[in-house]
């Protein structure tokens, strides 16, 4: 009798749960209990990414889309420029989601300042700012650091070429990248050949082309670790993510072990020095675990959507080679071959920064914001949203809008240049997303992918090998979209 009653009741709950009520925002029905996640599948199926995926929904169902993926809750595809731009300025929906595998990445509990919200957060974040500030951030002190390493950057680019077509650009572009905020947080840099940090890159690598923005069954059926960890991915997962948190946790027992009271080298010297100010407050959430979350955040979104975007810059200009003639009679007419490219410089480089904002349109490293959570019930367009349903802004769907950008597909440079030859913004290109999440490291990535770019085409022309095809333009899937991997061959300049 009892068990009759509670299959009743686990019956009812999976039946209510499938409803989707009147105010739910619209999308496909899904099945009971795993929801949608077959429908998302055969979408990623056909169009090979995510992000194409969610525009596909929008072209079918509208701006507003409403997923129920597992036992998770719901997920909130928003699409097109005005419902993005209403989503991600609205402090109701700054939360972010509390899922097993978001804690999973950080030991167990969120932690650090990528999927954090409410006062841990902004306390972390306002530190953040402030430290990596205080070191550099910003700054001509910051300039000189990244073009010290663009400059090593070229140098080993120039060493290499003497070997034959290029097969790791993207590695040791990674390293050189790391460098100039491995510098400001740690202190020390790295050569472009360094074994150990090859392997974390790897390792950050592996996780970020296997994750996607979803969660994975990981997030959707979290139990289902229990019965299959291998095949949903966890065990692997797990060590990666133990990996990377036992490199920085080494990282951070040298600088205890050689620190001196007073003296700050680095962010990790700051931090430790606020632990210990903080060690007796109840409150407090800055211990180990946080600064180790913070390093990692900071390692792995400071490096991938940056060396991603230089990665898609030389595929397209290598495929573009007209493109890439005006952007080296640019730099010659501009800086000749001995001046260094600087940021004051930038102003009188518009085709360069066309060609950059281009390829930033057109790759979509970072397709979708990071996922959101709503703090509150609330609505949106019209549809309810309920407290800790998760929301995505699909980017995507504004950099391919057909009806602001005609021709969203081609890629045309020129469509940041006005009449008078200037630069023009478009705040339809919005990259680093918008309101109180968004990046914090915008200007560093900014400047790194203006300040690595010119040095790299001042130097070089990049072609394809002899019989190399041409590259997959649309790149590889994952959390964030990396170039293809492909053979180059680097000619220095004259």
């Amino acid at each position: 009798m009892w068990f009759i009653i509670v299959c009743l009741v686990i019956l009812t709950k999976i039946l209510y749960d499938w409803r989707r009520p009147s105010t739910f925002p619209p999308g496909p029905r899904g099945l009971p209990i795993v929801g949608n996640i077959l429908d998302v599948k055969r979408l990623v199926d056909e169009t090979k990414f995510y992000s194409h995926a969610w525009c596909r929904l929008a072209d079918i169902y509208g701006p507003i889309v409403g997923l129920k993926l597992g036992i998770a809750e719901p997920m909130i595809i928003v699409s097109g420029k005005d419902a993005v731009i209403e989503m991600m300025s609205r402090p109701q929906f700054d939360g972010r989601p509390n899922g097993f595998i978001h804690k999973l990445r950080t030991g167990g509990k969120r932690r650090g300042v990528l999927f954090t919200d409410g006062d841990i957060w902004r306390d972390q974040r306002r530190f953040v700012l402030k430290t990596l500030k205080e070191f550099g951030f910003g700054n001509v002190t910051m300039e000189d650091i990244i073009l010290n390493d663009a400059i090593s950057l070229t140098s080993t680019i120039e060493s290499l070429t003497k070997l034959g077509p290029i097969t790791n650009l993207y590695n040791i572009t990674s390293i050189a990248v790391l460098n100039n905020l491995w510098t400001l947080v740690a202190g020390t840099q790295f050569d472009l050949d360094n074994s150990k940090l090859t392997e974390i890159l790897s390792v950050v690598n592996e996780i970020t082309r296997n994750t996607n923005v979803t969660g994975g069954i990981l997030t959707h059926l979290p139990f289902l670790r229990y019965i299959t960890p291998g095949l949903t991915g966890f065990t692997a997962l797990n060590q990666k993510w133990t990996r990377m948190w036992q490199f920085i946790r080494t990282e951070i027992m040298k600088h205890k072990q050689t620190r001196t009271h007073g003296e700050f080298r680095d962010f990790i010297d700051v931090y430790l020095a606020e632990m210990d100010k903080q060690s007796n407050s109840s409150i407090s959430s800055f211990d180990e675990e946080q600064l180790i979350s913070v390093v990692k955040d900071l390692f792995t979104a400071g490096v991938e959507t940056t060396k991603n975007t230089i990665g898609f810059i030389i595929t397209y200009l290598v495929v573009k080679q007209d493109v890439q003639r005006k952007v080296h009679e640019e730099i010659d007419r501009v800086l000749g071959t001995e001046i260094l490219p600087r940021i004051v410089y930038k102003n009188r480089l518009p085709y360069l920064n066309a060609t950059i904002a281009e390829v930033t349109r057109l790759a979509n490293v970072g397709p979708t914001s990071i996922p959101h959570r709503a703090m509150t019930d609330s609505t949106l367009l019209g549809y309810e949203i309920k407290k800790n349903y998760t929301l995505l802004a699909n980017l995507r769907s504004v950099h391919m809008d057909e009806q602001h950008w005609g021709d969203p597909k081609e890629f045309r440079p020129e469509r940041f240049i006005n009449d008078k030859g200037e630069y023009i913004e478009d705040p339809w290109l919005i990259p680093f997303g918008l309101g109180h999440r968004k990046c914090l490291g915008e200007i560093l990535a900014k400047n790194n992918i203006f300040l690595f770019t010119a040095c790299l085409l001042q130097k070089f022309q990049f072609v394809l090998p002899l019989g190399h095809p041409n590259p997959i333009l649309e790149g590889v899937d994952g959390f964030t979209i990396a170039p293809p991997h492909l053979s180059v061959v680097a000619i220095k300049r004259k």
